[in-house]
């Protein structure tokens, strides 16, 4: 029983929380542009499975969505530009027709110490199938039944046990700009999430993914 206690615990650590969201009144008007997906990372794992899942949302939903790395697969995309650079590299995009771009960083990340407590019941305990009898009538159950611990019967008592550790939580933003428009005006939505204790990008991205696709359709 504390095994499957622990288990729970340890695989219910890793969480994603939308902690803001705005949409713009013509967001809709991208629906039917081309839209390259990027993910800001140095990790080619992680960039390439955040804009993996997040393509195939809005795949999904029929937009034609690209990955950056599958077509641009030399262009860093987490990297200090001037704006040269800035402008030079907005103008390949666009010369490749894409309109919208689905930008997705991280702006932040923060430690804490946390403490659990797990223990303090009784576990295993017997309840016969014949209830009538074995409940009985009040002043029988009430002067059987009376340990602190729970009302099992036959069970073990489980000790309680605290554990402490460091939680992790990453802030991260997905960002939808339409690119005709001038850059005062590009702004199309904002999606602000924050993960805590993410066990790898593989098992993140899709529901990272899953949130932000559920953000738009709103």
């Amino acid at each position: 029983m504390m095994l499957m206690v622990l288990a729970f615990i340890f695989g219910s650590c890793s969480g994603i929380k939308v902690v803001d969201s705005w949409k713009g009144d013509d967001i809709g008007d991208l629906a039917n542009e081309k839209i390259l997906v990027i993910a800001r990372s140095d990790d080619m794992v992680g960039r390439q499975r955040f804009e993996q899942e997040i393509a195939e949302r809005l795949r999904a939903s029929g937009i034609d969505a690209t990955e950056s790395y599958k077509k641009f697969p030399s262009m860093k995309q987490n990297q200090q530009l001037t704006e040269e650079q800035i402008a030079q590299r907005v103008q390949i995009i666009k010369n490749e027709g894409y309109v919208g771009a689905v930008l997705t960083v991280l702006k932040d990340m923060s430690k804490q110490i946390v403490t659990s407590e797990t223990g303090g019941y009784v576990s295993g305990g017997y309840y016969p199938s014949y209830y009538g009898g074995y409940y009985g009538g009040f002043g029988g159950y009430y002067g059987r039944v009376y340990s602190p611990y729970g009302y099992g019967y036959g069970g073990s008592y489980v000790p309680s046990e605290t554990r402490t550790y460091t939680s992790e939580t990453y802030s991260l933003e997905t960002v939808i700009y339409n690119l005709n428009l001038e850059p005062g005006k590009q702004l199309q939505g904002v999606i602000s999430i924050d993960i805590t204790d993410p066990k790898s990008a593989s098992k993140v991205a899709p529901k990272y993914a899953d949130a932000v696709a559920k953000q738009l359709k709103k």
